[in-house]
């Protein structure tokens, strides 16, 4: 009776317990995100992943516990909704992200989002048919938190080659690619492809950025810098170096997608322990219970004792091997994680993105195609000259180069003109000369001499022999 009136008292209390550890786990407070996928474009080429690539994100970042703001295939009016939806639920947020993936275009330096029902003729239909990338990146900063922002959107654009025919001469500002866009503190933006070059769509579901993406944003307590050195590192491998990622980052602390996972403890039940104490026997069904009265009752003849009754009870505190469950075994301490190990890159891996960096910061390197030759090694001089903060052992790359680079912001070397081009914010541009005069090889405008035969006016003088010399004609 001792042992049913506690376990009846324990059931209760167990159940309780396992509902709150097993109970299902609400979003984590404080993330949200916006994710953008353009694909089928009304008025271009449509795109064959950008919302496969949409999607996916868009699912693995509501896995992830964040509250997710997404739109496909929507045009400008839907998307400036969905933007001002996701303003103000950032506004409490401690984390905020932007995923795009789909047609972009970069002109005079700055970045637009394309969306499906933009019909881009002239530059002055960037204001009123695309997205301005600044004016989401103004309100994700507006608060001091974490700020991701995720680019797929470095396609071969064909819109790019109407707006360069209608802006003529100005075209040297319609960039290829995205442009490098400066970060707030706390903000990391992740581009497809480094800035000025063009992503790759994929053959497969998703782009090689996104699929890379993919493979990696769920890794427990992976922090999201080294997370992107891991997708550079995919996406390299995948389009045999023709498609670098790049990022830029100001983040002040370490973040990670999934945080790290404690094992699963088994609730501490010191009360569940009685479960295993022998009960008092109770009467059966088939007994007949005991009359409740106050008279006393006569004596019933003794029974004989059967041998399961002259067998001893045990006491209630007597260990009971048979029966006393084993203990639970200790759970392993949660400790903190070590510290991500990243494989060594190989020279060719440190020598490309070394060159990919050396662009960025406008020295020069060329091709980035991991050869370490005569170009880089001038680029990495002309680094040297215009940042003497940077320590060099010599002319070849190396791990510590590369990470000395990557802290390094803006342009460095300063940009250098041809002698027929002129210098025109971050850009040089053909220089163009009056009508009616040429441009010669050292930048120089000139009117051409036109050449006309001389006779004699006079009928004295015999017609003048002429002849050419280096493109000019002399007469005698």
């Amino acid at each position: 009776m001792y042992g049913s009136a506690v376990l009846r008292a324990a059931i209760p209390a167990v159940v309780i317990v396992f509902a709150f550890v097993f109970a299902a786990t609400p979003a984590l407070a404080g993330r949200v995100a916006l994710v953008l996928g353009n694909a089928e474009y009304e008025h271009t080429v449509p795109l064959a992943n950008p919302r496969n690539d949409a999607e996916a994100i868009s699912a693995a970042l509501s896995d992830l516990g964040f509250e997710v703001f997404d739109g496909f295939d929507l045009g400008r009016a839907a998307t400036e909704d969905l933007i001002r939806d996701f303003a103000r639920a950032a506004g409490e947020a401690t984390t905020a992200l932007l995923y795009y993936a789909g047609h972009g275009l970069e002109v005079g330096g700055v970045n637009y989002l394309v969306p499906v029902d933009a019909q881009i003729r002239d530059e002055a239909d960037l204001k009123f048919e695309t997205i301005n990338l600044t004016d989401i990146l103004q309100l994700m900063e507006r608060e001091n938190r974490t700020n991701l922002i995720f680019l797929d959107a470095c396609r071969d654009n064909p819109m790019a080659g109407n707006l360069a025919r209608s802006m003529g001469t100005r075209s040297a500002f319609i960039g290829r690619g995205l442009a490098r866009v400066d970060t707030g503190v706390g903000t990391m933006i992740a581009y497809a492809t480094q800035p000025g070059n063009v992503a790759l769509d994929g053959v497969g579901q998703h782009s090689p950025f996104t699929s890379a993406l993919l493979a990696h944003i769920a890794t427990p307590a992976l922090d999201v810098e080294i997370m992107m050195r891991r997708v550079r590192r995919d996406v390299m491998d995948q389009t045999a170096g023709q498609q670098v990622p790049w990022s830029s980052s100001s983040l002040t602390g370490s973040f990670a997608f999934k945080l790290q996972e404690a094992p699963q403890v088994a609730p501490e039940l010191p009360q569940i322990a009685v479960l295993a104490v022998p009960e008092v026997e109770e009467p059966t069904r088939s007994e007949t219970p005991e009359p409740v009265t106050d008279a006393p009752l006569p004596d019933a003849p003794e029974a004989e004792p059967t041998p399961e009754a002259l067998q001893p009870e045990p006491a209630l505190d007597a260990a009971v091997p048979e029966t006393a469950p084993e203990p639970l075994a200790d759970p392993s301490p949660v400790v903190d994680e070590a510290p991500v190990v990243e494989a060594p890159l190989s020279d060719k891996e440190i020598a490309q993105q070394a060159q990919a960096e050396l662009n960025r910061l406008g020295c020069d390197a060329g091709v980035e195609d991991g050869i370490w030759g005569r170009n880089s090694r001038s680029a990495l001089e002309r680094l040297s000259e215009h940042a003497p903060q940077i320590e060099l052992a010599g002319l070849d790359p190396s791990e510590d180069l590369l990470r000395q680079m990557e802290r390094m912001d803006g342009r460095i070397c300063p940009l250098v003109c041809e002698a027929t081009e002129d210098l025109v914010g971050d850009s040089c541009v053909r220089k163009t000369c009056p009508s009616g005069q040429r441009l010669s090889s050292k930048g120089v405008c000139f009117t051409p001499q036109t050449t006309t035969s001389r006779s004699s006016s006079s009928g004295t003088r015999k017609s003048s022999s002429c002849f050419q010399f280096n493109g000019q004609t002399f007469c005698q």
